[in-house]
């Protein structure tokens, strides 16, 4: 998980800082270059490159850091550890939820992002000619991606995608709600050291006010839902 989540970052502030694109998609990417946070980007190899893994021990730079560098091998480095980060983070909220004996229900949600990712910058560019068609590491490289990737396939009128699109984000909406509200809302103490250990899974007593949630969602959005119990 952190080596892989490390040398991700590491890539990404070393691209956007000092590697340009001009090599392969004749643009300036770096602050090296005058670029801003929204113009930087590790941009994807060429076309030309196909769906090489561009090792820096590989026949296409043969070792020279540099020529790597130029050719784009900083994305590949980029796009296949931050996957193995993005995983290694979900093994971990597993191995967390079961020492605390919680069900992983976390870990499970944290999975669809993943997909996502993985499918975007991984699956996706192997149907097509190479990597170049991936979305590169960048804010305005990201938009540059979606409207490719909505004039090559329309895919943005499919309405599964919007159901899946609207799920998620109304899901991530729900849960970040619900935890707020149950956080918030605690009116036993237990005597764990923390909030896993306090509290019984299986008690008969409950540890947060309904009423109290009630009165919370009143105070920040003026309105709450019914309160039925």
């Amino acid at each position: 998980l952190f080596p892989c989540a490390y040398f991700a970052l590491g890539g990404w502030f070393t691209g956007t800082t000092f590697v340009t694109s001009w090599y392969t998609h004749g643009l300036a990417s770096s602050y090296l270059e005058g670029c801003n946070f929204l113009t930087a980007a590790v941009s994807t190899p060429a076309n030309s490159l196909a769906h090489s893994l561009l090792l820096l021990w590989g026949p296409e730079a043969q070792g020279d850091f540099t020529r790597w560098c130029q050719l784009g091998g900083l994305w590949t480095f980029v796009a296949l550890h931050g996957a193995f980060a993005l995983i290694g983070f979900m093994l971990r909220q597993f191995e967390l939820a079961r020492s605390v004996q919680l069900r992983p229900y976390n870990a499970i949600s944290f999975s669809g992002p993943i997909a996502v990712f993985v499918y975007v910058f991984l699956i996706y560019p192997l149907g097509q000619s190479g990597w170049f068609f991936a979305p590169s590491f960048g804010v305005a490289a990201i938009f540059r991606f979606i409207l490719f990737f909505q004039g090559f396939h329309n895919w943005m009128l499919n309405p599964f995608h919007m159901t899946g699109v609207a799920g998620v984000l109304g899901a991530a909406l729900l849960c970040a709600i619900h935890g707020a509200t149950v956080e918030n809302t605690l009116f036993e103490d237990g005597d764990g050291a923390n909030t896993f250990r306090a509290f019984n899974p299986t008690q008969a007593e409950e540890t947060y006010s309904m009423v109290t949630a009630n009165r919370f969602w009143s105070q920040i959005f003026g309105v709450a839902f019914s309160n039925k119990r």
